[in-house]
């Protein structure tokens, strides 16, 4: 199958994070980018909302619980704009900010798919990974059940209750399946591009546009820049499969810029290639896109709401981030308070807040999750610095512009101090989690990440996009100005369109550079998950062909058992047919190990676990595991490496080394 083929799939998905959150954002008075990116979280907040509230109203799950919820959006929206009215803005967003962003966006989805798409092969070539089984078997679970409900996964849980698992992700993919006439491999790869070449470059645009305001070059070279760097979104792409956490950390550009329109925060003085000799007399405003910050608190509680329903542990990365911000507005409060009154207001605000983040933070702490650290802490430190954490070669342009973006951004007071500090607080975190000894402190502070590295890798290009904008406008500016003096000192005035001309270029090649070195050094690692041969870890040729075997050859109400471990599993993702064990990981009953421990065999504890369940067929693949000398693929020897005629099982259909057995002997 080729990307083509998948147009259909890719449309829907774009199609589906932009509608349902649109009139919310356009009768909240919003237009161009600020309407973009709010849309967006609001699309996704919107699914994840519909998804919990459908089964609590007696609705499966599909477009009319969402479609019920966009209104709803749009209402609130329209009542928010009526209650909030203001003076007209003179920064009041238009659509013709769209055409501006329309090129960087343009440019930074193509050089993200430029890497992806290669490195994924075929649309239908599924992530070798541990988490990709429960994904794409989720996604068919959701479809079937008709439950897209975070609080109701129980795919691996047979028999409870409830279950919670963030499934805002999934709800998409079941939403693209039926609208594209796709499977769950097709939705899941399709999402998985929009996310990392749509929804992150308007979040970046959309956050530069809030923090500089709606200069075209800055909206350019944002979206040009969103794919310059390696940690995201290409690291979580392969690493995991971490499909809810990359749509979470997409969204936090998002809540972070919506938050600078609430309170304030931006760098007015970005103006452009050139400066102005009255750069220093422009007051500094609020870059409020024409809403209100009572409009902007509320979009900021949309996009919260919505990252965290994609995965919790973005609304943590969103206190982290956010942090500097609500000190700088904070202290520019009461410096410009008028009335002490006002000033003790505002303090004992801030302080609130921070109680209130500090609080839900104790209350969800976890354990140590067992990764362990792997370098020194300040090696770590470095290395999320210098943008090559995780042994991923250093992205030499990249981290140039940040440092302009930084030193020079802070010396001419065009980058905020904040935006800086929430820079400096993500590499900490990151440096923690890779380099601080395991115990209490590390998971104090990172275990809300699970302590995974690679998660707050991948949180560093949410402030590094920004910081990288303004070094690369700052670079132009001095390239100008460079220009400019050449041409005076031969006598002649400067060439505009020369000056346009080696200007485009140098930004050009340095959008270019950042796709070298850094995300280079990723290519092999996205090549090996996708890679779909004999030796792939989970499901291989061999084993798809067979599954082609079980859905001609298996009735649809089947239950198919087999060891997860060597790739049987994703016969309910690609089938339909229903997987007894979905996950390599689960809390199965007793009838689920008996069968484990000795379906092939005949035992009467099997044949009874089996009749009580429904299982009717068996999946075996040769010895190949997902993890090499994981003790976990070793709980099936019922399953596992079966002979041609087992006891109680007859052979049906065999690929290779992939064989399909009916239950005929219990």
């Amino acid at each position: 199958m080729s990307w083509i083929e998948a147009l259909p799939a890719i449309a829907v998905a774009i199609v589906l994070f932009v509608v349902p959150g649109a009139p919310f954002a356009l009768l909240l008075g919003l237009r161009g980018v600020a309407f973009l990116g709010v849309a967006v979280a609001a699309s996704v907040g919107i699914v994840g909302a519909a998804s919990i509230a459908a089964p609590l109203v007696g609705l499966d799950w599909g477009l009319l619980p969402v479609g019920i919820l966009a209104v709803v959006g749009g209402l609130v929206g329209f009542a928010l704009r009526r209650w909030s009215r203001r003076p007209s803005s003179r920064d009041a967003g238009g659509w013709s900010e769209l055409l501006h962003a329309a090129a960087g966006l343009a440019a930074g989805a193509a050089l993200i798919l430029a890497t992806l798409l290669p490195g994924m092969g075929s649309p239908r070539n599924p992530s070798q990974t541990y988490d990709a089984i429960f994904h794409l078997n989720a996604v068919r679970w959701i479809a079937d059940t008709g439950d897209a409900s975070p609080f109701h996964m129980t795919m691996t849980t047979p028999g409870a209750s409830s279950g919670f698992y963030p499934t805002t992700w999934h709800a998409f993919a079941a939403l693209v399946m039926p609208a594209a006439g796709a499977d769950p491999v097709v939705a899941a790869n399709s999402l998985a591009v929009v996310v990392a070449a749509v929804v992150w470059p308007v979040a970046c645009v959309f956050l530069a546009r809030m923090l500089f305001g709606p200069r075209p070059l800055v909206l350019a070279l944002a979206g040009a820049l969103s794919a310059g760097f390696a940690a995201f979104p290409y690291l979580l792409a392969w690493y995991g499969v971490l499909y809810p956490n990359s749509l979470a950390i997409a969204l936090v550009p998002v809540a972070l810029g919506s938050l600078v329109g609430a309170v304030g925060g931006s760098a007015p003085r970005l103006v452009g290639i050139t400066r102005r000799a009255d750069d220093a007399r422009i007051p500094p405003a609020r870059l409020d896109a024409g809403a209100s910050p009572l409009a902007w608190g509320v979009a900021t509680l949309v996009a919260v709401v919505a990252a965290t329903l994609a995965h919790p542990n973005a609304l943590f990365s969103i206190f982290v981030l956010s942090a500097p911000l609500v000190i700088a507005a904070a202290v520019r409060g009461v410096r410009t308070a008028t009335r002490p009154s006002r000033r003790v207001l505002i303090v004992a605000a801030t302080l609130a807040v921070f109680a209130v983040e500090a609080f839900i933070w104790s209350r969800f702490q976890t354990g140590d999750n067992g990764w362990p650290s792997v370098r020194p802490f300040y090696v770590s430190l470095a290395e999320a610095l210098r943008n090559s954490p995780l042994d991923i070669t250093v992205g030499w342009v990249v981290t140039l512009l940040v440092g302009i973006g930084v030193v020079g951004g802070l010396l001419l007071r065009r980058t905020p101090g904040w935006l800086v500090a929430s820079w400096l607080l993500a590499a900490t975190l990151f440096a923690f989690a890779n380099g601080w000894p395991e115990g209490p402190l590390r998971t104090a502070i990172t275990g809300l990440w699970y302590n995974d590295a690679f998660r707050l890798a991948a949180l560093g290009p949410v402030v590094a996009v920004p910081l990288a904008v303004v070094g690369l406008v700052l670079a132009l500016d001095w390239a100008g100005a460079g220009l400019d003096r050449l041409a005076r000192r031969r006598g002649a005035e400067p060439s505009a369109a020369l000056r346009a001309t080696v200007l485009s270029l140098v930004a050009a090649i340095a959008v270019v550079g950042t796709q070298f070195g850094a995300i280079r050094s990723i290519d092999g690692n996205l090549a090996d998950v996708y890679r779909l041969d004999a030796d792939s870890p989970s499901v291989n040729p061999d084993e798809l062909a067979l599954f082609d075997d079980v859905a001609e050859l298996v009735p649809e109400d089947a239950v198919i058992a087999g060891n997860p471990w060597n790739g049987s599993a994703l016969v309910y993702a690609f089938t339909g047919r229903q997987a007894l064990f979905p996950h390599v990981g689960g809390a199965y009953p007793e009838a689920h190990r008996a069968i484990a421990e000795g379906l092939a065999d005949g035992a009467p504890e099997a044949c009874a676990a089996a009749a009580e369940l429904g299982v009717t067929h068996v999946i075996d693949s040769d010895d190949r595991m997902l993890f090499i000398g994981d003790a976990r693929a070793e709980l099936y020897p019922g399953l596992t490496d079966l002979p041609r005629d087992p006891a109680a099982l007859s052979l049906l259909a065999e690929r290779g080394d992939a064989r399909l057995y009916e239950v005929t002997g219990c």
